[in-house]
Parts: structure tokens; C-alpha cells; sequence
């Protein structure tokens, strides 16, 4: 039978019954990372969700870990790296995306100095600052600065690399204009 943390004093069916809770959440939890990788927090929900008791839960995702099916610090990884290429976004942004994947402080810590040393977050600014600007082109500069910079604001830009982005976009769209 399988190893059961909880299984000291009870009776035989009750441990087959949580050896068999232990495969079923193995199970479940596979089925679960055919979607998508998660993190521990993400695969402990879904395990809760679906019932399964903590005893249950932490034999499982123990073994999610032991064979590196979930990785915490993997996972920000991956996931930082999708945001660049598809949805480009401020180390702020990223941060409190990966908070709310249940990700520990410190390993968000370990994976944005990652991302610090491997990507220069005032061009990424600025990249997606143009890419907005072509939406905002009918508008009058004011209203283009304004729009521009809640909109990098919101991807998680700091003040100051919008406000570089945003002036380096209105100077260089205001001189094609005069073209």
C-alpha cells in the first residue's frame, strides 16, 4: 500500500481508504498539469477544492516536487518570460501576478533579479509605449500623455521609466508630424 502520514492507530480499511485518497489526488493533480504548469499554491487550491484533506494534499504535492513537476521558482520564470513575449510588463506587475499565483516572496525576489539583469525595463518601456501610441495617434498630446502613461502605469512601469517613455513617444511622434 502507499505511505500514509496519518495512518498510525487506525484501522486497516482506513488506511486503504487514505491510500486511496492519495492516488486519487495524485491523479487529479496530473490531470491538472496537462493545462498548464502551477505553482504549489495553485495545485494545493485545486486539491482543496477537489476535497482532499491537508495530510492528503501535502503527500501529494510533496511528490509533485520530488519528481519537478511543480517548481516555484521554475514557474516565475516561465511565467515572467511569457509576460515578455506576449504581454510586456513592469517588474512591479509582474511581482504582484506572481504573489497572487501563491508564490513565496523570496522566490519572486530570486526570479525578478533574474529579470533585472537580463532585461533593460526602460526600453521594455518604451517598446510598448510606441506600440500604444499608434491607438492614441488621433488625439491631442495631452490627452496622449495622459492615456499613455495610465496605460504603463497599470503594465507595472515605474514612474520614472514611464515618464521617459512617455516624453521620448511625444517628442519623436510630434517631429514625425512636422515631417
Amino acid at each position: 500500500m502507499g505511505t500514509s502520514t496519518s495512518g498510525k492507530g487506525r484501522a486497516p480499511d482506513r488506511q486503504a481508504d487514505g491510500s486511496r485518497d492519495i492516488e486519487k489526488a495524485k491523479n487529479q493533480a496530473l490531470y491538472y498539469l496537462k493545462f498548464r504548469p502551477r505553482s504549489r499554491a495553485e495545485m494545493d487550491g485545486y486539491l482543496l477544492r477537489k476535497g482532499f484533506e491537508l495530510p492528503v494534499r501535502e503527500e501529494v504535492l510533496d511528490w509533485l516536487e520530488e519528481l519537478k513537476y511543480i517548481d516555484d521558482l521554475q514557474f516565475a520564470r516561465d511565467w515572467i518570460q511569457n509576460r515578455l513575449r506576449t504581454n510586456p510588463m513592469g517588474e512591479q506587475r509582474l511581482s504582484q501576478e506572481l504573489r497572487q499565483k501563491g508564490i513565496p516572496d523570496q522566490v519572486i525576489e530570486k526570479a525578478l533579479g533574474e529579470f533585472r539583469s537580463t532585461v533593460d525595463e526602460r526600453q521594455l518601456a518604451l517598446e510598448a509605449a510606441w506600440k500604444r501610441a499608434r491607438v492614441y495617434a488621433q488625439r491631442d498630446d495631452g490627452e496622449t500623455k495622459r492615456k499613455l502613461t495610465a496605460y504603463l502605469l497599470r503594465r507595472g512601469f515605474s514612474f520614472e521609466d514611464v515618464r521617459h517613455a512617455v516624453e521620448k513617444v511625444l517628442q519623436e511622434s510630434g517631429q514625425e508630424r512636422l515631417n
